[in-house]
């Protein structure tokens, strides 16, 4: 009933704030995943779900030594397309801030937003 339907994925947006590995899990247990980011059109369509008014965790943190920013689907992100702004820690976690993607410490508590494939009944 609360999932947003778009461009073949459903979205859904937490009402209450939890550290990344609570809202991960929370997602998985909605048979979906935290939002994994494909394009300019998409990231625009969060901010206007969002309206500026809260953060939202992505489905985005630094997992290796090499301190790469990968994505829960295990691509790794395109920073000429979404720059990160901050330190890419290992404890780092990416979280959209108003137009722009930032790295928080992963056990901040923010909103988050679940997605998934579209089921067509």
């Amino acid at each position: 009933m609360d999932w947003l339907s778009r461009r073949g994925k459903c979205y859904w947006v937490s009402k209450d704030s939890k550290n990344w590995k609570e809202s991960h899990d929370d997602c998985s247990a909605k048979s979906s995943r935290k939002l994994v980011i494909q394009d300019q059109e998409e990231m625009e369509f969060i901010q206007n779900v969002t309206q500026g008014k809260y953060h939202v965790w992505l489905g985005l943190s630094v997992t290796s030594p090499g301190k790469n920013w990968i994505w829960v689907d295990s691509s790794m992100l395109d920073q000429t397309l979404f720059p990160v702004t901050g330190p890419a820690d290992m404890n780092s976690c990416g979280v959209i801030k108003g137009n722009r993607i930032h790295s928080e410490t992963c056990s901040a508590e923010f909103k988050c937003i679940c997605q998934k494939e579209a089921v067509p009944l």
